[in-house]
């Protein structure tokens, strides 16, 4: 059991506008206990509300420095497909303790936010969602703006600034991309399939791989999380090609971006994926860690560690530029 129950939880949370920092009621405190999310608001100013984005009430949470303490800038969690906010604790620990505010929402049909469960008709559905979030007037967003996307949540972040003719800067900050989508494996498997899938069925079941080294992860996300979906709309299947090729045939462009890829990752075609970007965007940086699989933010601590100190270096030389541009 786990604690909380979703439709609850979600009556009693406010407009963000109107939500107060801490765990005002017992719901919260529930389904933070459970996703192990509730350290973190001992460290941090919390807030949880609702707000709209492209015309889906979605869920929001800040964790942000302690009054008296430095702020560094802000991060934007964009957490991958199937995923939603309880699942990314120990990334939300981490960025706290580099005095870094951080932003994190659930995508429409996931998690604690509105929509079809799971869908999304248009990848540029979510990067008016990113987009709007950043302009959003009830989200203080401290500079330089970090963007980190773990999965679908990277192809997003791409998205954003690449689909959008009027992409929201981010003031000096990074795009950090963990495990990014363009292509899934099997691709040209999943391709053929779609052609005819779509004219007969309208979701497919939801297969579990063994996307982590984490077996308690593993375990926790089939058999212990409410707020996980059973079957998949094909209609999203159909997006998910539709971004990929459409990406593919972008030319170059000038903006700096960040991927970490473990080299064990057999949820996307990563070889292919990291040409695309170096094709997409010549001045991207790679970093490779040797097994690690496709959750990188929820890997075992082996991997982990070596993803958290990859983020925690581009964050200090963004830090370590913005203080020799202070000081000139």
């Amino acid at each position: 059991m786990s604690g909380f129950e979703r439709t609850h939880l979600i009556h009693s949370l406010s407009p963000f506008s109107e939500a107060k920092e801490g765990i005002i009621n017992p719901h919260i405190d529930a389904y933070l206990h459970h996703y192990s999310l509730h350290p973190l608001t001992d460290i941090s100013r919390y807030k949880i509300g609702r707000i709209t984005l492209d015309e889906i009430t979605t869920t929001v949470q800040t964790f942000r420095q302690q009054k008296g303490t430095i702020c560094k800038g802000s991060v934007i969690i964009v957490h991958g497909y199937m995923d939603h906010t309880g699942l990314y604790s120990k990334l939300i620990s981490l960025l706290l303790s580099q005095q870094l505010d951080v932003v994190c929402y659930d995508l429409s049909g996931h998690g604690l936010s509105n929509g079809d469960p799971l869908a999304a008709e248009d990848f540029k559905h979510y990067a008016i969602q990113l987009n709007q979030l950043l302009k959003h007037p009830d989200i203080p967003l401290a500079k330089p703006i970090h963007l980190i996307g773990q999965s679908t949540g990277g192809a997003i972040i791409c998205a954003q600034h690449q689909l959008l003719t009027k992409p929201v800067p981010l003031h000096g900050g990074q795009r950090i991309l963990l495990a990014p989508l363009i292509r899934p494996a099997m691709w040209r498997s999943i391709k053929r399939r779609f052609r005819w899938l779509k004219y007969v069925l309208q979701r497919i079941p939801r297969r579990y791989s063994r996307n982590s080294h984490d077996t308690e992860f593993l375990h926790f996300l089939a058999e212990q999380d409410p707020l996980q979906h059973k079957k998949i709309p094909v209609s999203w299947i159909g997006a998910m090609l539709a971004w990929g090729d459409w990406l593919e045939a972008q030319p170059a462009c000038n903006n700096c971006i960040h991927v970490i890829q473990g080299t064990g990752d057999q949820t996307v075609d990563w070889q292919h994926n990291i040409e695309i970007f170096k094709q997409t965007y010549p001045e991207l940086r790679v970093h490779l860690i040797t097994d690690a699989r496709h959750h990188l933010v929820n890997e075992s601590a082996k991997y982990r560690q070596q993803v958290f100190q990859e983020i925690e270096r581009i964050l200090r030389e963004t830090i370590s530029l913005k203080q020799k541009k202070a000081a000139k």
